[in-house]
């Protein structure tokens, strides 16, 4: 009995063990199947989505400029970036079309962005020439030199000079001229460094002023005292001043058949 205990037990067991071995060859498949079905997923969802960008990178239909131009046209505009463009909507690449722009000389900054469904939005910011440098050419606010070619209506800037390089320190300290003249009616038109480092300034329909290289503020809020008091109701009279003195202020008049 023991041993037809044991069989049957053994043969009550068989069938058990026979469904655990079909489930876990059933669960192998199932694991299969589902990993397969994911890979067909992924694989189809990465086509569906190749398919959706290549559908949705459309040709640039419009190029719009946002906020106002003033030396640019919109022919120049649509010229630098035609040249920089390459792909449609989503696969344009907007540094590159940044960086043609800012290439141009009226460019300080520009951006690019893309807006749907086929548009290009450009953003420039133009520069700001505030004086002339020399015999041509022109300086931002920063003192970096602007080479703008010939531009007539620029004329009437400030001129300033001054030895080749020293653009920077030039605009610089004609900044600090203006500021220190701001409570006067005085316009400086010509601003100049000298080869040994000196300054030489001309005022607006008005004299021209020597400061010298030293001791700038001192001596200008000295100028500043004696024109109150006693050069400014003289102005028309006055050829040129200089105040490269340590202490004191020279004039020159102007001749009788000057005036």
């Amino acid at each position: 009995m023991s041993v037809s205990g044991e069989w049957r037990m053994e043969q009550a067991q068989q069938p058990r063990l026979r469904r655990t071995a079909e489930r876990r060859s059933y669960g192998w498949l199932m694991r299969t199947g589902v990993a397969a079905l994911g890979i067909s997923v992924l694989a189809g969802g990465g086509w569906g989505l190749r398919f959706l960008y290549e559908k949705l990178d459309v040709p640039i239909a419009l190029i719009g400029v946002d906020g106002p131009i003033r030396h640019l046209s919109s022919r120049e505009v649509e010229d630098i970036v035609a040249a920089s463009l390459s792909g449609g909507f989503l696969s344009l690449d907007l540094d590159r079309i940044r960086e043609g722009l800012e290439a141009h000389p009226w460019v300080e900054s520009a951006s690019a962005r893309r807006q749907w469904p086929n548009e290009l939005v450009i953003v420039i910011h133009e520069e700001t020439p505030i004086a002339r440098w020399g015999d041509s050419g022109f300086l931002n606010n920063r003192g970096q030199a602007l080479d703008l070619g010939t531009a007539a209506e620029l004329e009437g800037l400030p001129l300033l000079a001054g030895p080749e390089g020293m653009q920077r320190r030039v605009m610089q300290q004609y900044r600090i001229f203006t500021q220190l003249l701001q409570s006067t009616e005085l316009k400086i038109i010509e601003f100049r460094m000298g080869e040994r480092g000196g300054w030489h300034l001309r005022f607006e329909d008005g004299p021209a002023l020597a400061v010298g290289r030293s001791q700038v503020t001192e001596k200008i809020k000295r100028f500043l005292n004696v024109w109150d008091k006693a050069l400014k109701v003289r102005f028309d009279q006055i050829d040129n001043i200089d105040i490269r003195y340590g202490n004191g202020v020279a004039v020159r008049w102007k001749q009788k058949s000057e005036l």
